[in-house]
């Protein structure tokens, strides 16, 4: 897995690339809490270039998520499709995070 990075005042746009599974997912994790803990209180996930989500990833998302709202951030996922949506639909997590259809979208509901 590969992970780009934009920054752009407190928000952050995190675009992986690949499999967020049990070999990549503590990578994952550490890049978003390092990320949070260094300069961004939003941070939008792009999963528009992941190609395989373990349900493990959509518990580190939740506990970003909660993280964050306790600290008057926001995190919001976007670009979702194929395998990797149905993962987040069977799970029922499009209800539980904020699940926007393109960046555009989610940069106008996360600041």
């Amino acid at each position: 897995m590969n992970i780009e990075i934009y920054k752009e005042n407190t928000l952050c746009i995190v675009r992986p690339t690949g499999r967020i599974d049990l070999v990549t997912l503590e990578d994952f994790e550490a890049t978003l809490l390092d990320l949070m803990e260094t300069s961004s209180t939003s941070l939008l996930i792009d999963m528009g270039r992941v190609t395989f989500l373990a349900g493990a990833g959509l518990g580190v998302l939740l506990a970003i998520a909660m993280r964050l709202r306790r600290q008057a951030g926001q995190l919001g996922v976007f670009g979702l499709s194929g395998r990797v949506q149905e993962v987040f639909e069977l799970s029922g997590f499009v209800s539980v995070l904020d699940i926007h259809p393109d960046e555009v979208s989610a940069r106008g509901e996360v600041r």
